[in-house]
């Protein structure tokens, strides 16, 4: 980088026979050039903290009142910026719809996934421990909760009360993927139809949003003495769903389908 930026500045003082007039060229166009990067380092700081604050404030706002009772310009109001700048890091208020709810999911899935093939690659070809699963499945959202309060009601609106347009961009990005989980525990409690684990699945889903609801509320909600506890009685009460055994009959299962269109298979 060094050499790149002296190059042009060296040539500026060889066109001039005069060595000290060349000299003081060259650190005129020196001058110059830094004080470019400097600009332009400011523009980037300038568009990051931009960018991050409008994405903070629509998570408090689209968590609080839903995508149709913001506007852009409220948004913008809130975030302490103008209009014009939100309007051009975005576009629409659906594209920083999407943007505000994925930047959290994606982390998520991907954490999710990568912890389950982890316990998988550990358990060398035997099924995993169905606390491990559970725990697999719970602990990235869990996180993201104690560090993000607002998170968790965003993306119980998700689940339930989605934008029409919604469904389709989780679809496509496979967050909050089940169907890896799904055919782990399958594995490790092959007493249990389908149907029934992905119904479990989904009380499980219910007890983490819940719980995540009201975790913000509690004085020590972010303390690691109370997180790693709070986390492990939850996989634990999880776990003992899961392994119960299932007060469905064979015909009654004949005659159920149970699926979450909008968090994929």
């Amino acid at each position: 980088m060094v050499v790149y930026w002296c190059a042009p500045i060296r040539a500026i003082a060889c066109r001039n026979q005069n060595p000290v007039v060349g000299f003081i060229f060259a650190i005129q166009a020196a001058v110059k050039i830094i004080s470019n990067i400097i600009d332009s380092w400011r523009f980037n700081a300038g568009t990051i903290l931009t960018t991050e604050t409008l994405l903070n404030t629509a998570e408090h706002l689209f968590a609080e009142y839903g995508y149709d009772g913001v506007g852009m310009r409220a948004l913008a109001d809130d975030a302490g910026v103008n209009l014009g700048a939100a309007t051009y890091h975005y576009g629409s208020k659906k594209k920083l719809y999407i943007e505000t709810v994925m930047r959290r999911l994606r982390p998520i899935a991907e954490e999710r996934l990568r912890l389950l093939r982890q316990a998988e690659d550990e358990a060398k070809g035997e099924p995993v421990p169905v606390e491990k699963i559970v725990e697999c499945m719970l602990r990235p959202p869990f996180m993201a909760v104690v560090e993000h309060p607002h998170f968790p009601v965003l993306l119980a609106r998700n689940l339930f009360m989605p934008p029409p347009f919604m469904q389709e961009v989780m679809a496509q990005e496979g967050v909050l993927h089940h169907g890896p989980f799904i055919g782990a525990l399958a594995l490790t409690l092959p007493n249990l139809p389908l149907d029934v684990l992905q119904m479990r699945e989904a009380f499980a889903r219910g007890v983490l949003l819940m719980f995540s609801s009201k975790l913000s509320m509690m004085q020590l909600h972010k303390e690691p003495e109370f997180c790693e506890p709070a986390l492990k009685e939850m996989v634990s009460f999880i776990s003992a769903g899961f392994r119960a055994g299932s007060v469905f009959s064979g015909n009654d299962l004949s005659l159920m389908t149970f699926s979450v269109p909008s968090l994929g298979t």
